[in-house]
């Protein structure tokens, strides 16, 4: 079974230092990388880097060194092209969603992937998309 892996939860095993709350995001990682085939899209990766520097302060290698320790070795990297800019625009007509999530939700119809890792609920709205993440403690 395939899975999408959005911006939130990169961002978070890339930038939150913390031990405990760390480890929540990591053992997530960890289980979506036993149960799924990992997909992302080059927009996850520029939200990725762009975040974690503007918002968080991490400089730009130390995310290049995370995306290719992490996140290449086990999430395949979906290239956005019309298809995907297509579906993108019948979603956002249809759901209201941000173009960002509508290209993400275009590159999953792509390559049939119907389930996504996001605490974004916007997703929720999508028809024929499952959205799972982290149990509330």
């Amino acid at each position: 079974m395939k899975a999408f892996i959005d911006a939130n939860l990169l961002i978070y095993l890339n930038t939150v230092s913390e031990l405990a709350t760390r480890s929540i995001y990591e053992d997530f990682f960890i289980d979506l990388t036993r149960k799924y085939r990992l997909y992302t899209d080059d927009l996850v990766l520029d939200e990725l880097l762009y975040i974690s520097k503007k918002k968080y302060g991490v400089p730009y290698e130390i995310t290049f060194e995370f995306i290719d320790s992490i996140v290449m070795p086990y999430i395949t990297v979906i290239p956005l092209c019309e298809e995907e800019f297509n579906e993108a625009r019948e979603i956002i007509l249809k759901y209201n969603l941000r173009p960002s999530d509508a290209l993400h939700v275009g590159a999953m119809r792509s390559n049939g992937i119907k389930v996504i890792a996001s605490e974004d609920a916007d997703f929720d709205k999508v028809d024929n998309i499952t959205r799972i993440w982290i149990p509330k403690a």
